[in-house]
């Protein structure tokens, strides 16, 4: 079961290595679960760490290597595919069209915007409704 990594899990990660998000995204790096990134997502955490928590940007780059070695990093596609349109938000629309690319059967983020659209395919599920599986 392929399932996409949003940004807001990565970075919850690494700040709250011990909260939910953190442990889901443990819990998505196991079997039977294929875990995937696109590029646009790696660029959108290294850009919101440095903006955002800059005294957090070494832990990031650690944290960012080992899971980089066991996670499959997709391209994101130029072209719009006709359910990104489905969200409102512009910036989060090449995350879903990744996510569509790659076939992800799963998407799992924390962003509210994702998980009150109207998506079904992938099933978008928060890291607390995908500890709960």
């Amino acid at each position: 079961m392929r399932i996409m990594i949003d940004t807001n899990v990565i970075i919850s990660s690494v700040l709250f290595p011990k909260g939910r998000a953190a442990e889901a995204l443990k819990k998505a790096l196991t079997y039977p679960y294929e875990p995937i990134l696109c590029d646009y997502v790696i660029n959108e955490v290294h850009r919101k760490i440095l903006e955002k928590w800059p005294e957090s940007h070494d832990e990031l780059e650690e944290f960012l290597s080992k899971l980089l070695k066991t996670i499959d990093v997709v391209p994101t596609p130029n072209k719009t595919h006709p359910t990104e349109f489905k969200i409102r938000d512009i910036k989060d629309r090449p995350i879903l069209r990744s996510a569509l690319n790659a076939h992800a059967d799963m998407f799992l983020t924390g962003d509210k915007d994702f998980l009150e659209s109207s998506i079904k395919d992938p099933r978008i599920i928060s890291p607390t409704d995908f500890l709960q599986m």
